[in-house]
């Protein structure tokens, strides 16, 4: 497997984050390289700790996919609400490399006159520099400049003094604010980042970490991605691909809806049939996932998860390859995804009986639009595939109901307790 670094799994995330919201466009980013800044000129942090700690900022909105949150967001002035604090929270909890550190995500948007010495939950340090390099990222958004002065008056209840301190011995050494305002910092921040190699259990981690913001929408999208991630993992083991070859298509198929985090919800879950606008504005979702993915040095990756719609005959989208111009890989992911349709459940279906699902298969070879081998070898290992389906989709049903529960209940304890710094 091809070498990925954490700049390539970094620039993933903040390109589907901005294609949630432009004008949230490289936030992630911003803040990332404003708290690399801060930490460092603190001096109180190993160099392994401030890129750890970089790259949480990176994706501290994750949690970010409320319309009405992001308008929240971007007003300076207003208190933020909590929720996508607690939604990031948990997707990094639960699904990225970073779970030590989420605590710090979930108190990002809090400030000293938030915490009391009586409350029992303890927020980090760091949640209170976060909020730091937050407030500026933010000032530069709203204003297109930042007036240190704004920072600097600040009530204490806002922020430290300790922190005023660090803000201006930051830009006094390091001339952050010039290196945002022309924005030079960005090669700055991807030398840092490409230098970091990721495991593969870190990449599908983090990959992992995106799908659940993209997917938790829905419960029903959330089933789709993972039934797609399983049947194509099987169907490249049962095909005798190697474990190199297996893991990207493993990495692709977890991408391969990637695009839909821009299509509105109610047009993802609209019970019945969709119109004609709604169906091309669902569609849209392939050539945004290509566009994400596109321009990082991973486009066999790309390929595998965002072609997914095309068929052999030339009739599929988003850009009407035919035969040989479809790769192996995304054939596999095409069938998958074709599959994991078939057997779930939607708003507007229920799942279908295997007999019907293998003749809806067999009727699409016939039509040339997906691979005759690759099919049958899925209708000949159908029972098996099936189950394995099964069994992680119930893991995932389980997860999603505990990681809704758990919401409910932080969103209840911010509504009656104060909080305390660790």
């Amino acid at each position: 497997m091809k070498k990925i670094t954490l700049k390539d799994i970094v620039r993933v995330i903040q390109r589907t984050l901005d294609s949630m919201d432009d004008r949230l466009a490289g936030h992630g980013e911003k803040v990332a390289y404003i708290m690399y800044m801060l930490l460092k000129c603190h001096g109180g942090y190993s160099n392994e700790e401030i890129l750890r700690l970089t790259t949480l900022a990176v994706f501290h909105d994750i949690g970010v996919y409320k319309i009405e949150e992001r308008e929240h967001i971007i007003d300076i002035e207003l208190d933020i609400p909590m929720n996508h604090s607690v939604y990031g929270y948990l997707f990094i909890k639960y699904f990225s490399p970073l779970s030590d550190l989420a605590d710090i995500v979930l108190g990002h948007h809090l400030y000293p006159k938030d915490f009391s010495g009586s409350a029992k939950m303890k927020i980090p340090k760091e949640a209170l520099i976060l909020n730091l390099a937050d407030t500026i990222a933010i000032l530069q958004l709203h204003f297109n400049k930042i007036d240190p002065m704004w920072l600097l008056n600040k009530n204490d209840d806002y922020i430290l003094e300790e922190h005023k301190v660090l803000f201006k011995k930051t830009c006094d050494t390091y001339h952050l604010l010039e290196k945002i305002k022309d924005d030079t910092y960005l090669n700055e921040l991807y030398e840092i980042l490409e230098k970091k190699t990721l495991s593969r259990s870190e990449i599908i981690s983090y990959i992992r970490m995106l799908n659940c913001a993209i997917d938790f929408r829905s419960e029903a999208t959330m089933l789709h991605t993972i039934t797609v991630e399983e049947i194509s993992f099987q169907i490249s083991k049962m095909m005798g691909l190697d474990d190199d070859k297996s893991t990207i298509i493993k990495i692709a198929s977890m991408l391969h809806d990637i695009g839909k985090l821009s299509i509105p919800i109610h047009i993802l879950e609209k019970k019945g049939r969709l119109t004609k606008e709604e169906f091309e504005i669902i569609k849209s979702h392939a050539i945004v996932g290509y566009n994400i993915l596109s321009d990082m040095g991973i486009d066999d990756i790309r390929d595998m998860a965002t072609l997914h719609h095309e068929k052999l005959n030339g009739t599929g989208y988003p850009f009407g390859l035919k035969g040989n111009q479809i790769s192996q890989e995304a054939r596999i992911v095409a069938i998958a995804d074709v599959l994991s349709a078939l057997i779930g459940k939607r708003s507007y279906k229920d799942e279908f009986s295997k007999d019907k699902v293998i003749s809806i298969l067999l009727s699409m070879v016939a039509h040339h639009e997906i691979d005759k081998d690759i099919c049958h070898l899925v209708i000949k290992n159908y029972d098996a595939i099936e189950e394995k389906v099964k069994v992680n989709t119930k893991e995932a049903v389980d997860l999603y109901t505990n990681l809704m529960n758990e919401y409910k209940d932080l969103l209840g304890y911010f509504e009656k307790i104060g909080f305390v710094l660790k």
